[in-house]
């Protein structure tokens, strides 16, 4: 029986599909905030990826794992044109889905995404590194994992608060699955994105000065960079208004 992924669907299926693809850790839930006015003006897929949510038990088998991901995705997209959103993970999926099949978006919108490590040395050093969370993961279990996580520079303006709601949320994942969609995605197998395919809109948040330099560094004329302010990584849970207007103004 062939692998699916879990999807969560919702909104009028008369207008335009709409992709959403949460980033490493989330899931669908993420996008209920915004399903309804999301749902006004598409036919929402929001797609647990491998080894997250309720795709949990879904594991991934090769590695660069990026192929593998898209095919699975593209199997359970029956509309011929969609609009793509991805956020971090999702956004390198997205990027992949927009070069495999560039003809079938209507848009592409990324938040806190980026074009890729530019270096083989750099790719290595990031495997590198990507293997030692792995093993922490495999061997100290997810509590350990987590709470090293989200000590990283890139969640410096996540109150301790927030902290501990999202290691307690996201104990239950399943470590091998998860493992492997982490290091089968990894930036050090992503391949240099700077030609984008399609016109494309990236948010990063003012706060998240990694994300925002390498999209002002981005050199292609098809990108639009959206900088918003009091906003780190994760623009959507920070400043949801100004994230919910910008994807809704690609929508058209």
């Amino acid at each position: 029986m062939a692998k699916r992924l879990h999807c969560r669907r919702w909104g009028d299926q008369t207008k335009p599909t709409l992709v959403l693809l949460h980033g490493f850790m989330g899931s669908s839930l993420e996008w209920i905030p915004f399903a309804e006015p999301l749902g006004k003006r598409c036919y929402c897929h929001a797609f647990d990826l491998p080894g997250h949510g309720q795709s949990s038990q879904v594991q991934v088998e090769t590695s660069p794992a990026f192929e593998e991901v898209v095919d699975l995705l593209l199997a359970q997209i029956p509309a011929g044109s969609f609009h793509l959103f991805g956020y971090s993970l999702g956004g390198r999926i997205a990027l992949h889905i927009a070069q495999r099949c560039p003809e079938r978006l209507l848009s592409l919108t990324l938040e806190s995404a980026n074009r890729g490590i530019l270096t083989e040395a750099g790719k290595k050093v990031r495997l590198q590194d990507d293997q030692q969370w792995q093993q922490l993961m495999a061997t100290q279990g997810m509590a350990a994992f987590l709470q090293q996580w989200y000590q990283q520079p890139v969640f410096a303006d996540m109150s301790n608060e927030r902290r501990q709601s999202m290691i307690i949320q996201r104990q239950g994942n399943s470590p091998s699955a998860l493992a492997a969609m982490f290091l089968g995605t990894s930036m050090g197998h992503q391949q240099d994105m700077a030609q984008l395919a399609v016109p494309t809109l990236l948010m990063t948040g003012d706060r998240d000065s990694k994300y925002t330099q390498m999209a002002q560094q981005w050199p292609s004329d098809k990108l639009q960079h959206r900088l918003i302010e009091h906003a780190g990584h994760n623009i959507h849970a920070h400043q949801p208004g100004e994230f919910l207007a910008t994807l809704l103004s690609q929508l058209t």
